[in-house]
């Protein structure tokens, strides 16, 4: 009896989460969920003038389209058994693109996988769905109300209903994980400048920098997709994934220092900053504008520590690369490309 090989659907290709998933997913197995996901063939679907590049050899097919656009999922899911739905925007050039995108293009292809038939539908949602953590002792669970605060996180969390509403009463398992901020190699441009900062000795830092913030290395990351993917557990559950537990503001910059041999010494500013520029940010987002610098200080000295017990007893999440050594490989490939 011949059987049918799976076919799997990754959005949001080729970013640097989908792409590393599919990277480790070429490499001999070493795990359960490597194995499971090994079986499948993979579908990418790309955004319109996105340059795919040379397809490794575990995805058949690659397809272009806008998820705001209801024809896009449906094309997609054809033949479909399993949904990694990595696509999504962080930083908009206008706040209602968060919404078009995180809310509604997930309501698309989720209404489109349950027409398919999908078996599994994974959503990469974030932290910030969820809100800010209580303080710095005190690390964010699963099971605490959601109380998001940027449009980002509002977007996010509204998807996340969206999904949980949409795969109600079908055969379709949703899964919602929230990753932190993640790190590592390939890192995005746009991380380069706190980088340099740290290169310089000085980075300016709001506040006493002892607020809590998870973070995630990428390898880290890809383990929790797998496992999200593929343990029957899963199933209509949400899980954050971090590191193994919260970092200090100041001790991102002390590693990206030790990681380039530079004593790290920020230079403080007032905390009252972070408030100026958090209502700077409100009053842009209510005229739909939206400035990444802006949008950042007005968080940086917000506690967003998680905890990631859920996943781990769970899944079997076990995060195995430590903050030195992520950034010493992030700072090493940054390096080899010649940003560093």
């Amino acid at each position: 009896m011949q059987t049918t090989t799976p076919l799997g659907l990754i959005t949001g290709y080729p970013g640097w989460l989908s792409s590393r998933l599919l990277e480790c997913l070429r490499q001999p197995a070493t795990t359960a969920w490597q194995e499971r996901l090994a079986l499948y063939r993979w579908r990418v679907l790309c955004a319109p003038g996105i340059d795919p590049g040379p397809l490794p050899d575990n995805v058949e097919t690659v397809q272009t389209g806008d998820i705001r656009e209801p024809a896009t999922a449906t094309r997609a899911m054809q033949g479909v058994d399993l949904v990694l739905h990595a696509a999504g925007i962080l930083h908009p050039r206008r706040i209602p693109d968060l919404y078009a995108i995180n809310r509604d293009g997930t309501a698309h292809l989720a209404r489109a996988a349950v027409a398919a038939g999908v078996r599994r539908f994974v959503f990469v949602s974030t932290n910030a769905a969820a809100g800010f953590a209580l303080d710095s002792q005190t690390p964010m669970r699963e099971s605490d109300p959601p109380h998001p605060e940027s449009h980002y996180g509002k977007s996010k969390r509204e998807g996340e209903e969206a999904l949980w509403r949409i795969l109600t009463d079908t055969r379709t398992e949703g899964v919602v994980i929230r990753p932190t901020t993640f790190y590592g190699p390939h890192f995005a441009e746009r991380h380069l400048r706190a980088y340099k900062m740290a290169r310089g000795g000085r980075p300016p830092l709001i506040g006493n920098g002892t607020n809590s913030v998870s973070m995630v290395y990428i390898d880290n990351l890809v383990q929790g997709l797998g496992l999200a993917l593929s343990v029957p557990a899963a199933a209509g559950q949400t899980y954050f994934f971090a590191d193994e537990k919260p970092y200090l503001w100041q001790d991102i910059f002390y590693a990206m220092g030790r990681a380039m041999n530079v004593e790290v010494r920020p230079r403080h500013l007032p905390k009252s900053l972070a408030a100026l520029c958090n209502i700077l940010d409100r009053g842009l987002g209510a005229l739909g504008y939206y400035h990444l610098l802006v949008h950042v200080a007005g968080e940086a000295t917000r506690d967003m520590g998680c905890s990631i017990d859920k996943a781990r007893d769970e899944l079997g999440y076990q995060p195995t690369v430590t903050l030195d050594k992520g950034m010493k490989e992030a700072v090493a490939w940054a390096q080899n490309q010649g940003w560093l």
